[in-house]
């Protein structure tokens, strides 16, 4: 795992070091620098006899708006491959075709040859499309040609240099490739003979050109939306992307395939194995790094990491896939932060979720390493499988967030969805482990001291609930569950569950079945309970017996972390109680804040357990649900002012506020604040804020890219955090005129 980034975040904009500032193609035409040529240097003997180049135009401003890279803040050509661009050549003598030959060479990677593809020889009037590189004259002037230059749907992605060479009368002419100049050639969703071509411009704008979403975390029961700066196109986004495959060693002559590229990009977001992006910690602990619920977006990680070179401190699983829905967008894969509730984490490969407990019904810790997570969130792409059968291409599931490793790293998919939900594991890459997240049954043991184990509860529903993603163009969730499921309980689901589990480390798991109790039971958390206040949770039995039934059971409260691990047991509680023929009861546990307070650790996520016997038919059951916290929202609110628009390069202020709900005081206290467009990240240190006191900030911003933009907040403190906030704010043109 690599070291931390130290931490060293001053009230300022957070900038990084020795980073020249830049701004997109629209900024550069506003301040009045459009793109211009690129000179390159010439190579050659003989110069007067040779067709000199003297200039190289990129046509910047064009090809950009042509290829959807407006956006980025970059003065360098970005274009997609598959979709011709423009390129203009100014020679030192006039062109003719009857002498004259010109061909483009393009280098990619360190040592670019023909054989695998880093390195293009183009001649001029080659033909465009197909699976080759082309280029044609579209216009002729005395000493000037015109071209349309188009690499082939399967072009390697990333960064390029040109070289021109020319031939008049045989002395042949080379320009150096100029390090300063580059072409970025992208993956294109809009080219139809791209692998990743998706073909519904709204969910374009979504899954490519959409700089802000929403990530979706809390509970089954509690789901809340956490705002998320994807900044795909913010400086050094797509620097730092193309330096994580050279970092991962990943070969350019397999850049041009999404299914490899997007399987090195969930290593490398992780410092597992490759010193990657991120380092994961979920112990609560973060004195040397910055707190993951601190993050607003992926734009401020991605700048340290390309700066220092070094993985940032700290990330959990919504900071991992937020980063990588970054990484691939800027890279052009469609792609899409998916949140799973409820997630099984299965260790072993048997598809199940299994939880161990003495004959006191304790668990047993040591044997408990399945778990369920309250939320954890991966990423999908799209693209096409040609290395399935025919029907599993479409969204793949992937995930960055180490958990368990793949062919030796910690790395997990791309696995087809249409796959997952059908229980056809046996396709690549890592579709059992993605299955058992959504899918697995949860079965308890009872672990005697002086016999074997056996099965006293198994749970075929609540793992794999409310899978979300943000909507497109919208800011609202959309449940994709049955993406990945059948619904719970139907045949379908049933049958693609044991076609699972046939292939995982226990595949007679479903040979012997406890036998079903007659009392049925249900555990029951508050909906909705501010931290800091007491709250209620209920047991209700129905006895579906026409006998009396006499049932002891164990009622425990832990905080936990959200990933199911539990930390402090506070509360337990024995119930012993006799049920009617046909009747039902409802038992009820108060507890107060003080039990609590002192135990609680990110996410404020509580787990309640239920455990019982029931005394007749010696019939045992065993339960778990789980709840968080609410903390109150970030307020973020611009007062009034002269202007209902927000125009491009003129300031406006907003104001951060909340009050705090506890009883005691909130000490290093900070507000973060960042906007795609609008705002670079920002750290604001505040002071104390005393006990149901309210604290309120001011920033001044300016935005630099018009459309519609999101200002993004949060609040921070040692007793406090994770109030967060966001505001959605419209930004108009400024008045210069396009060329």
């Amino acid at each position: 795992m690599g070291k931390c980034v130290s931490k060293n975040r001053e009230e300022k904009d957070l900038q990084p070091v020795n980073v020249e500032p830049v701004a997109n193609a629209r900024t550069a035409r506003s301040a009045g620098n459009a793109p211009g040529p690129r000179r390159l240097t010439l190579l050659a003997e003989n110069l007067d006899q040779c067709l000199q180049v003297s200039d190289v135009y990129f046509r910047l401003s064009y090809n950009r708006r042509a290829h959807h890279t407006e956006e980025y803040e970059s003065f360098q050509l970005i274009v997609r491959r598959g979709q011709p661009f423009q390129l203009s050549l100014a020679f030192d003598k006039p062109y003719t075709e009857e002498n004259s030959q010109v061909t483009l060479e393009f280098h990619t990677g360190d040592s670019p040859k023909i054989s695998d593809g880093t390195l293009a020889r183009v001649p001029v009037d080659s033909p465009l499309g197909g699976t080759s590189w082309g280029a044609k004259v579209t216009d002729k002037g005395l000493k000037t040609i015109d071209l349309l230059v188009q690499a082939p749907p399967n072009a390697i992605v990333g960064k390029y240099s040109i070289v021109v060479e020319t031939i008049l009368d045989g002395h042949k002419y080379r320009t150096e490739r100029d390090p300063y100049s580059h072409i970025y050639i992208l993956f294109n969703p809009w080219c139809k003979d791209d692998s990743v071509y998706l073909n519904d411009e709204e969910e374009l704008q979504e899954y490519i050109m959409n700089e802000s979403g929403i990530i979706y975390v809390g509970n089954k029961r509690q789901v809340m939306e956490r705002p998320w700066n994807y900044g795909q196109f913010e400086m050094p986004v797509l620097d730092a992307s193309l330096e994580l495959l050279d970092k991962a060693k990943f070969p350019p002559r397999a850049r041009w395939d999404p299914i490899r590229l997007v399987r090195v990009v969930s290593k490398m977001v992780n410092s597992q194995d490759e010193d990657g992006v991120l380092v994961g910690n979920w112990s609560g602990e973060y004195e040397d790094g910055i707190r993951p619920s601190a993050w607003n977006g992926s734009v401020e990680i991605l700048q340290q990491y390309h700066v220092r070179k070094e993985p940032v401190c700290y990330g959990q699983c919504w900071v991992f896939a937020g980063v990588t829905t970054s990484v691939l967008r800027s890279l052009g894969i469609p792609s899409r932060s998916v949140t799973n509730f409820a997630s099984a984490h299965d260790t072993d490969g048997n598809l199940v979720v299994d939880i161990h407990y003495d004959e006191e019904f304790t668990p047993i810790d040591y044997l408990n390493t399945d778990s369920t997570w309250n939320f954890h969130v991966w990423n999908e792409a799209w693209m096409t499988r040609p290395d399935l059968p025919a029907g599993y291409g479409g969204w793949q599931a992937f995930d960055a967030t180490p958990q368990e490793t793949s062919e030796g790293h910690y790395k997990c998919g791309p696995a087809s969805v249409h796959a997952i939900k059908n229980g056809h594991v046996y396709y690549g890459y890592d579709a059992k482990f993605i299955f058992a997240e959504v899918n697995a049954d949860s079965i308890s043991w009872v672990c005697p001291e002086d016999g074997p184990m056996y099965q006293v509860w198994q749970q075929e529903k609540g793992i794999g609930v409310k899978i979300s993603t943000k909507a497109v163009g919208k800011d609202e969730r959309e449940d994709i569950t049955d993406h990945y499921k059948y619904s719970e309980g139907t045949e379908e689901e049933r049958l693609a569950v044991e076609k699972a589990v046939s292939h995982g480390s226990r595949p007679h798991t479903y040979g012997e079945r406890p036998e079903k109790a007659d009392v049925e039971f249900s555990i029951n958390a508050p909906k909705e309970v501010i931290v800091g206040h007491d709250f209620t949770a209920s047991v209700t039995l129905r006895n579906h017996s026409n006998q009396e039934r006499s049932v002891s059971m164990f009622l425990t409260a832990h905080t936990m972390y959200y990933t199911g691990v539990p930390v402090t047991q506070f509360h337990k509680e024995k119930f012993v109680v006799t049920l009617q023929p046909k009747g039902q009861m409802t038992l009820h546990a108060q507890i107060e804040p003080a039990q609590y307070m002192s135990y609680l650790v990110d996410q404020g996520a509580i787990k309640l357990n239920l455990l019982g016997r029931v005394k007749e038919n010696k019939c045992t059951f065993a339960g778990q649900t789980d709840f968080r916290f609410s903390v109150p929202k970030l307020n973020i609110h611009i007062p009034a002012r002269e202007r209902s628009d927000f125009p491009v390069g003129e300031e406006f202020v907003v104001e951060l506020s909340f009050k705090n709900p506890l009883s005691v005081k909130l000490t290093n206290t900070e507000f973060h604040v960042e906007g795609p467009g609008i705002q670079k990240p920002k750290l604001i240190s505040y002071r104390d804020v005393r006990p149901l006191e309210a604290a309120r900030t001011l920033v001044t911003m300016k935005p630099v890219r018009p459309g519609s933009r999101k200002i993004i907040a949060n609040f921070q403190s040692k007793q406090l955090h994770d109030v967060q906030g966001h505001l959605e704010i419209q930004v108009t043109e400024d008045d210069v005129i396009d060329e």
